[in-house]
Formats: C-alpha cells, structure tokens, sequence
C-alpha cells in the first residue's frame, strides 16, 4: 500500500475536501478577479485548524504526523480554487510558525502562536529583498546588536501576507561579511516605532494572496524575540524552507488531481469527429502524462513526509524535499498547460476556472527555491563542485 493509500489519511483529505467546498470555494473567481483577501474565510479556515497542524497543543495546535498536514491541505486543494489563499495559509503555517515552533523560546512561542493558529494574527515571513532572493548573505538589511536587543533597519520585498500582517519574520544580517553565523531571525511586531507596511502588489497568480513589501528604520527589537540565538538566521532558513518543500507542495497536490478529474470527464463527453476526444490518442497521452506526473510527485511528497513522520527529523531529507519540490511544481505547470490545451477555448475564457488555475501554478517554481537554485542544490549535495 502507499502511503497516501492509508484509509485514515483518505479520511482527513475527503474531510477537508468538504469543508473547503462547503466555506472557502464560494465566488472564488470574482475573488481572483478583485484581487481580495479574505479574513472572514481565514478566520473559518483557521477554527476549523488549518493553522493548528503540527502545532503545540498547550498553543492551541493539534498534534500530528506531517502525512496529515500533507493529506489536509491537498484535501483543501482539491475541494477550493482559490490556491492563492491557501497558499497564504500554508506560508504562515510551513513558514513563521514552525520557525517558532522549532527554534523559539517556549516564552515566544506563547506570545505570538496562540493568536496565529487562532487565526487573529497574519504574519509575513521576510527574506526577499529588492535584488535579493536565494544569495541571503547579499541582504542588505541589518540588525546591530544593542545591549537589550537589536536595532533593525532595512527593506524587505516581495513578501507574502505582508500588506495586511501584524507580526513579521524578518530576517537581517548582523555584519557586512558572508558569515553563516552572521545572520539573526527577529519576531517583529508590525505597530512597533519604525516598522511600516509598504506597496502592495499586483500579480498575475496568487491573486487572492497579498503580497507587498516592508520597511524597518531603527526598530527597536528585544532580545527575547530573537529565534534560534544570536547567529542562528541561517538554521532558521535552513528549518523554514525544508518544510516549505515538502508540506507547502500539498497547495499542488490537490489542484493536479482535481484538474484530472474534470479533463478526463470533459474528454469523455465532448465529441469531436462524432466521438468523445478522449478516444483520439493526442488527448489520451496527455492525459495519461497527467495522471504520471501527479502520480510521481504525490509518491515524492508523501514519501518525504511519512520518512520524516517515522524519524522525526526533516534535515536528512533535505536533497529529496529538493528533488520533489523541483519535480512537482515543474509538473504542476505541465498540467495546467495541457489542461488549458485540452479544454480549448474554455480553457482561456475568464468565465472558467481552468486559465486561473494555471496562473495560480507558475509561482509555484519560484516560491521557497527556484528551480534553477534547486538544482544547483542537488548537484552540490550529490557531490559536484557546483559554485
């Protein structure tokens, strides 16, 4: 059996199947349209305990195997279109709360995660900068340490959850050198003196997310909102962008399997030549590719998460949540693409889910890695000397 073939993990997928269809699915197309975010479907999702997976229950979380956060959340993308909010979600959740949850004081975590899985606060986790994105140690924001804390200053970009966020993950350098250890991540309250939100910006996919920047000028930040000490930003990266390639990929999941299923009905119905298109061999190889290509990458994702599950341990899977985060959002494009091709003109009209669908999947090789870092990533762990 495989591991996503469990009737207990089928239970949670068709459980949050229902409620995403049921609470979340509503208008989605003109929320794309308007670009608008939702709190009143975040603050749904999040006492239903889509921000509780995972997380220490004496917070408010709930406590499982990583196999069911992956399960629920593909489960949430199969039943809802709107990916861009679940990928909101799933940001918070992958990002700045399993941060706090692994590296942060015990006193820390109980100040910002009880509101976060609560749905009542929205924090942005901010790494980006204007020419900065995998090459961390080019930032430019920095954090000079002071005798009760640090004062921050710098300008981040590009941040998902930043123009409606209340708290942020920020991540500064506390020197102008290369130095692993020179990097800190802050908590940063978004009221605090010096810390404001910036543009909000518009994008093609992911509309109903918003994404933005943030600006830090002398902000003062206590030392008891330092995670993971004073030279561990970089662990903290390290911890964040490991758990974004393996669960944050369920957000791709769920949408692959539910385009199959309605181009392989629409294949079966509509006819062409007086008989269904599905028949004719151009379309049954495309589809076929589909369902190989979802089949792959569900088998990568599930398999990371139950070896985990049974180690405890993401850090040694760190290559193989590389190699599936770089093969599954590849092929979630490659869907989408066929899907788009197959529908024909539906498949373009703004009527018909299928043309947000595949601009929701193109940001999907750049969050959490590009495809070009991540296979620099491979080859360097597989032993090349690649610079």
């Amino acid at each position: 059996m495989q591991p996503w073939q469990d009737p207990e993990l089928e239970k949670i997928r068709q459980a949050h199947i229902e409620f995403a269809k049921e609470n979340l699915e509503g208008d989605y197309g003109q929320r794309d349209k308007d670009g608008d975010f939702s709190f009143e479907r975040w603050k749904t999702a999040a006492e239903y305990g889509t921000l509780a997976l995972g997380m220490p229950e004496q917070f408010g979380g709930k406590t499982v195997p990583i196999s069911h956060i992956v399960a629920a959340y593909e489960g949430l993308g199969y039943g809802c279109h709107d990916t861009g909010f679940l990928y909101a979600m799933l940001s918070q959740l992958c990002g700045t709360q399993m941060t706090l949850k692994l590296l942060a004081s015990e006193k820390l975590q109980e100040k910002y995660l009880p509101a976060m899985i609560a749905g009542d606060s929205l924090a942005a986790y901010c790494s980006t900068e204007e020419e900065v994105g995998s090459d961390v140690f080019a930032m430019s924001t920095m954090a000079i340490p002071v005798d009760d804390g640090f004062k921050l200053n710098g300008h981040k970009r590009y941040l998902t959850n930043s123009p409606k966020s209340n708290l942020a993950l920020v991540f500064a350098k506390t020197d102008e050198s290369r130095n692993p250890f020179g990097l800190v991540a802050l908590m940063v309250d978004m009221d605090s003196e010096g810390a404001r939100h910036g543009e909000e910006f518009e994008k093609a996919g992911f509309r109903t997310v918003p994404m933005g920047e943030l600006f830090f000028d002398d902000v003062h930040v206590p030392k008891e909102n330092v995670i993971g000490g004073a030279g561990g930003g970089l662990r903290a990266m390290a911890e964040s962008a490991g758990w974004e390639r393996t669960v944050l990929l369920a957000n791709a999941l769920g949408p692959m399997k539910r385009t199959i299923d309605e181009v392989v009905a629409r294949a079966r119905t509509r006819k062409q030549y007086g008989k269904p298109i599905g028949s004719h061999q151009q379309i049954s190889a495309k589809i076929a590719d589909m369902i190989t290509r979802y089949t792959i990458s569900r088998q990568l994702v599930y398999d990371i998460a139950t070896r985990v599950d049974n180690g405890g341990n993401l850090q040694p899977h760190l290559q193989d949540a590389s190699i599936a985060k770089l093969y599954v959002t590849e092929s979630y494009i490659q869907n989408q693409l066929a899907a788009v091709q197959i529908f024909g003109v539906r498949g373009i009209l703004m009527d018909y889910p299928y043309q947000q669908d595949l601009r929701d999947s193109i940001g999907s090789t750049i969050w959490a890695g590009t495809s070009e870092s991540l296979r620099n990533t491979i080859a360097k762990m597989s032993g090349l000397p690649v610079e």
